[in-house]
């Protein structure tokens, strides 16, 4: 009985490759046409989008001047081939507008934190929480108290409570 069962998933699960092999290989030469076009190409081993600004070198920055008119110049060092700017990993589309202060206020509905607290729960860094809270402080959603000699966070309705 257990050897039918076994025979019968088998078959079944052949039966489904079998089905879905056009459409990989259709998923494939897409893959491929879209590199091709180098326009938000999928990598067909790593199913990462590319961005176009990666395939191309960074621009070279002009050397820069010091000293006086008979000194030595001294050049500033070159990026590194293939170096990116910082800011969104290739693959990675830019965060919304406003999405940073939405994660910390979900952080705060739970209670008051710091923000280091903030930064573990947020995924954020220090200096992009505080510049948050500040613009939250300014339009009055957050509020600061001490907590344990330490300044900590709370929203402003749950203060009153």
């Amino acid at each position: 009985m257990a050897g039918e069962l076994l025979s019968r998933v088998r078959a079944e699960i052949d039966a489904r490759r079998e089905a879905l092999r056009p459409a990989v290989a259709e998923y494939e030469r897409l893959l491929s046409a879209a590199a091709a076009l180098k326009v938000g190409a999928v990598d067909a081993r790593t199913h990462t989008r590319s961005s176009p600004r990666a395939a191309a070198p960074a621009p070279r920055r002009a050397p820069a001047r010091r000293g006086s008119a008979g000194a030595a110049t001294v050049r500033a060092p070159a990026p590194a081939a293939g170096r990116r700017r910082a800011g969104t990993a290739a693959g990675r589309a830019r965060v919304p507008r406003g999405a940073a202060q939405e994660a910390i206020v979900a952080a705060l509905e739970h209670g008051s934190h710091t923000v280091s607290e903030l930064g573990v729960v947020t995924a954020m860094s220090g200096a992009s929480i505080r510049e948050n809270l500040r613009r939250l402080m300014d339009l009055g959603t957050v509020t600061r108290a001490k907590r344990d000699g330490k300044a900590a966070y709370a929203l402003a309705g749950a203060a009153k409570r």
